[in-house]
């Protein structure tokens, strides 16, 4: 191998592992509030690590030793917080005892009140001092999140409370243990597929095919039965990783409401989470869902659960009895390590829903309009307008010669116009992207900046034909060259473009189908031009033997370009 495609395969190497392995630098501000790795699996039961102090009274500015010990483990999180309000912010700050092991971060507006791990070095110890702020709580504790491995992890595990003198005994303290923040909640299996009876009539359903099977592993599904106070959700769809759906204010990735079922060694489990901009998911240290069920069957994986219409103590977890987008995603999650960005673009309604209100049953689209216009009128503009106007001016010039409409001859007429034709509909798809996304994509590869490039070559080749010079100027023959190569390249790239965008998840082509239609039209478009260009030639050279015609072709099409 050589060299640069050693180095870059030494770069994708270090960039997957850094995708498995979470947070291995233990930069986990993400976590500050909820203590929880976003490592896409649930916390474990009876910890096997403790804390301890070197005393259980403070007075402001006092110096309290805390450790951390236990079997061997890769990361940690330490906090100290107000003991009668274990979800408040992080209290005081740390000062590092080994800096090898251990890194200050910052929680909140309080400086280096979190202590974390620095790599995945394996450590049984980690010592660090803790400096009681001016106005500290009158009890303050200690609490840790111990990651043994990556899906072997306990969250919150409690430490011994130190009090400022003369504080009262409390036995009313909260006590948080690993079962207080898991995951974990009675499970059933399913003995049967979901059906998609009442749906329309007494349950919300929303179906990928429209009005499909559930019982298909082709159909994608996802039902909200309202009883009582409480909503049963049932999904469905073929995934080997994981299915999800989210609650959205909007038709964008970002500040909703996720419930993921995350296919674990052949084993689902479910979990509520948050969509923080277009980053992974973080799941919920708390699960406000009741009465799991799941199955698996021939890659197609099922989940059912419970929650309550309102739930005013979750705070990332909306009112039911709201309007909202609904997105339903699927994807890849790996063996011990997190999930993986849905491989294709999520079903999203087209509006927005009341999943308890009256029922329905609709569908969605894995692809905007916006999006659909956009790739629709670009093929128009560079399969069919321009081919068709390059066509007019090579071949229909010496027809239409003599033949005008308003003041100039035909061909000219119908190719300025096919041209303008063009330049329109490649300006306004050009901004339908923009307007969809908000803004530039970070997400589509080279296909944005290719397009902007064709965008560009557009719009100077009609302001280069306006300023021509006379059919017999000297440097009309110049003109004839450039007009001619900036054109023949604005349309290859528009090619190289529109076959690197129809790979885009937000097209939800059928592949390799729209490939092979693509090379289709292109080999067609290419085939004419060549059939014209023989049928030209013949033309003008009658008599010639077909073996000198083959030898003489690329001259005629080269004195072609000059004229």
């Amino acid at each position: 191998m050589e060299l640069p495609g050693l180095a870059f395969a030494v770069w994708m190497f270090i960039c997957f592992l850094v995708s498995m392995d979470g947070y291995p630098n233990g930069k986990v501000r993400e976590a500050c509030a909820s203590m929880v790795p976003c490592h896409g699996s649930s916390p474990k039961r009876s910890p096997e690590h403790v804390i301890t102090v070197n005393r259980t009274e403070f007075k402001p500015g006092d110096c309290v030793e805390v450790q951390l010990s236990g079997p061997d483990f890769e990361g940690f999180f330490i906090q100290a917080r107000d003991a009668e309000d274990l979800d408040s912010s992080a209290v005081g700050s740390f000062v590092l005892v080994d800096q090898r092991h251990s890194q200050l971060l910052t929680c909140g507006h309080t400086m280096n009140s979190a202590v974390s791990h620095t790599s995945k070095a394996k450590k049984k110890v980690v010592k660090v001092n803790w400096i009681a702020p001016g106005g500290a709580p009158k009890r303050v504790r200690f609490l840790a999140t111990v990651v043994k491995k990556y899906k072997t992890f306990w969250v919150k595990i409690p430490g011994p409370v130190v009090s400022q003198p003369n504080t009262p005994f409390s036995t009313t303290l909260p006590y948080t243990t690993s079962e207080a923040v898991s995951t974990s909640h009675s499970v059933s299996y399913l003995t049967k597929p979901f059906n998609a009876s009442g749906c329309g009539n007494t349950k919300f359903c929303l179906r990928n095919p429209s009005n499909c099977n559930p019982e298909s592993a082709s159909c994608f599904f996802l039902s909200f039965h309202q009883e009582r106070r409480s909503v049963l959700i049932e999904m469905s769809g073929s995934s080997e990783g994981y299915l999800a759906f989210a609650l959205s204010y909007d038709q964008w990735m970002g500040d909703d409401d996720a419930y993921l079922c995350i296919n674990e060694d052949h084993h689902v489990s479910v979990s509520t989470a948050y969509l923080k901009g277009r980053s992974r998911p973080v799941l919920d240290s708390k699960n406000a869902l009741e009465d799991v069920s799941w199955r698996l069957v021939d890659g197609v994986l099922q989940c059912s659960f419970r929650r309550n219409i309102s739930l005013p103590t979750y705070k990332k977890r909306f009112n039911m009895n709201a309007s909202y987008y609904i997105f339903l995603a699927d994807g890849e999650a790996s063996e011990g390590g997190p999930i993986y960005k849905h491989r294709r673009q999520p079903l999203i309604t087209n509006g927005l829903y009341n999943v308890i209100g009256i029922p329905q049953d609709i569908g969605g689209s894995r692809s905007p309009r916006l999006i659909k216009a956009h790739g629709a009128l670009m093929f128009v503009a560079w399969i069919s307008t321009v081919s068709i106007g390059v066509v007019v001016a090579r071949f229909f010039k010496p027809v239409w010669s003599h033949r005008f409409l308003f003041g100039k001859e035909i061909w000219f007429q119908v190719h300025r116009m096919l041209m303008l034709t063009t330049v329109m509909l490649t300006s306004i798809s050009f901004v339908l992207p923009f307007i969809y996304r908000g803004g530039w994509s970070k997400q589509s590869g080279f296909h944005p900046y290719l397009g902007c490039t064709v965008m560009a070559l557009t719009i100077f080749q009609p302001l280069m034909a306006g300023f021509r010079p006379s059919p017999h100027a000297p440097r009309r023959q110049l003109f004839n060259w450039f007009h001619w190569s900036i054109g023949t390249t604005a349309r290859i790239l528009a090619v190289v473009t529109m076959f690197l965008g129809m790979d885009l998840p937000a097209l939800d082509l059928p592949d390799p189908w729209d490939t092979y239609t693509m090379i289709g039209f292109v080999a067609w478009h290419v085939g004419t031009d060549v059939l014209l260009e023989i049928h030209s030639y013949c033309l003008i050279r009658k008599g010639t033997s077909p073996t000198n015609l083959i030898f003489t072709l690329l001259s005629f099409v080269m004195h072609k370009r000059s004229e």
